[in-house]
């Protein structure tokens, strides 16, 4: 079983790239491959300094919904930091209709397909200077984001038996599709990335072959730095930033369920023996685009 998942970020209400993806998609003949479309937050460009959602943050949000769900695959979505604050409550926007295919999974969990499921968590931590953590580039949205994540999303994570594909807005600090330096001697150096994610995920991955126990995080799938767009890993946990579909990029990521048994062969051996499940979803697939 495959499942196919277009991953898009970013989009800060690029309207015409929106048409644009749903074009590419026909004309590659890729429409038909789609399973999922799963967005990462910041869809529009709402200004998160003194966060009171305006009408205009209200429209152009539902414009982007509307033409995301116009692409004709369920649609999950968590908000980012340049979201109206009102897509952070349980009642955000989820479709144009009641047999609308639109969720925003912020805070929740989602069962996709037997074995596999997705928690989602929307929001950014603040961007401070590498060198100097207590220097604040930008700050946090939720102003209390990194605590939030530290308190809620372990209680969601406990609750999945399922491998979990993990959607978050930021990604993990110290990765390199967290690393915002378009240039490597740009003074000051920023973090992007959330301390609380990498914890977790370091928490997620066995430290041997003997430790399973905790290995249920397959993938961490965020945005929020536009520049270092890319795949990444903590331990057994692959990190996979599609990049801002506001420049035209995008990923394409397949999943495959089939027994461990298969791949225990070669050096992948050491990898994948720690997994406590007989069949688990892998990754067979992932390709990242720009238009």
């Amino acid at each position: 079983m495959q499942c196919t998942f277009l991953l898009v970020s970013d989009i800060h209400h690029n309207l015409d790239n929106i048409k644009n993806l749903k074009a590419w998609l026909i004309q590659k003949d890729r429409l038909k491959d789609i399973n999922f479309i799963i967005a990462s937050g910041d869809l529009v460009d709402a200004d998160y300094i003194t966060p009171l959602t305006t009408e205009k943050d209200e429209i152009e949000f539902r414009e982007v919904i509307d033409g995301l769900e116009n692409i004709g695959k369920p649609l999950y979505y968590i908000p980012g930091n340049h979201d109206p604050d009102s897509s952070f409550l349980p009642s955000a926007y989820q479709g144009k209709n009641e047999n609308s295919k639109v969720t925003n999974f912020h805070n929740k969990i989602i069962n996709l397909v037997p074995g596999l499921s997705m928690v989602g968590f929307g929001g950014s931590t603040a961007g401070v200077a590498r060198n100097s953590p207590e220097q604040i580039i930008w700050p946090a949205f939720p102003r209390n984001t990194e605590s939030l994540l530290a308190e809620k999303l372990p209680i969601l994570l406990d609750k999945v038996e399922d491998e979990i594909i993990l959607v978050t807005h930021i990604g993990p600090s110290k990765v390199g599709t967290t690393d915002v330096d378009k240039f490597p001697l740009r003074d000051p150096p920023i973090e992007s990335g959330s301390s609380t994610i990498r914890d977790i995920l370091e928490k997620s991955t066995p430290l041997s072959s003997e430790d399973s126990s905790q290995c249920n995080i397959m993938f961490n799938i965020h945005g929020h730095s536009h520049f270092p767009f890319g795949l990444s890993h903590l331990g057994q946990t692959f990190i996979i930033n599609p990049g801002p579909l506001q420049d035209g990029r995008f990923a394409i990521l397949t999943l495959e369920n089939f027994n461990k048994e298969k791949l225990l062969i070669g050096e992948v051996k050491d990898f994948y023996k720690c997994s406590n499940r007989i069949n688990s979803w892998f990754m067979v697939g992932l390709e990242f685009f720009v238009l």
